[in-house]
């Protein structure tokens, strides 16, 4: 058994990746470095370099557990949506209330973050994969948020749907003083009956 493998060095390596991912959210992937991440983490810094082969493999770890964050997030809130028939107006402002939910600094700071790794991470294969499999868990919990208002919702039409809310979401955080939250429920109110139809 090595140290990385002992309850201790299990401690150690996780208390690293959720410094390296709290550090990712908070001020993107400049701030995830080999010192910044022992100094959150308590940990001496040569701990960084024992537990991870490189800053890319730390990177990778941090990716990963930014998006288990901002998943769980979500799922907590879809977990309280209720299951009744929703129009066209209510349910685009449901999907951007769960799924950009930007009311508080850290839900702003988290939000602002799934965009960074949607974009940054497409120049590397491994982050590509990471991004791709939270891309996957937020389509499924967006099926479920429709499913409980009582529409289909097939994965082809969902995918359209995140593709509206990811145009939407970055032309609104490129634009001074613009509403997030509100440029979502726009775009969605125009399409959602198209996409996601009332089921009989």
């Amino acid at each position: 058994m090595t140290a990385a493998t002992t309850p201790k060095g299990e401690r150690r390596r996780a208390a690293l990746v959720a410094a390296a991912g709290e550090l990712l959210v908070e001020g993107g992937f400049e701030s995830v470095r080999h010192r910044a991440v022992a100094h959150r983490a308590h940990i001496p810094l040569a701990a960084t370099t024992y537990y991870f082969e490189s800053l890319g493999d730390l990177l990778s770890n941090a990716v990963a557990y930014a998006g288990e964050l901002d998943t769980a997030a979500i799922r907590g809130r879809v977990d309280a949506v209720s299951r009744r028939r929703r129009g066209d107006a209510a349910l685009a402002k449901l999907l951007a209330a769960v799924f950009f939910a930007s009311d508080t600094e850290a839900e702003r700071g988290a939000l602002v973050s799934r965009y960074e790794r949607l974009v940054l991470c497409t120049r590397d294969p491994e982050l590509t994969r990471l991004q791709a499999q939270t891309r996957n868990v937020l389509a499924d919990l967006h099926a479920e948020v429709l499913d409980r208002s009582g529409r289909r919702a097939d994965r082809p039409c969902v995918d359209r749907l995140m593709a509206i809310e990811d145009g939407a979401a970055l032309a609104a955080f490129t634009t001074p003083g613009a509403d997030v939250n509100r440029a979502i429920r726009d775009a969605l109110a125009a399409v959602v009956d198209d996409l996601a139809p009332v089921l009989p």
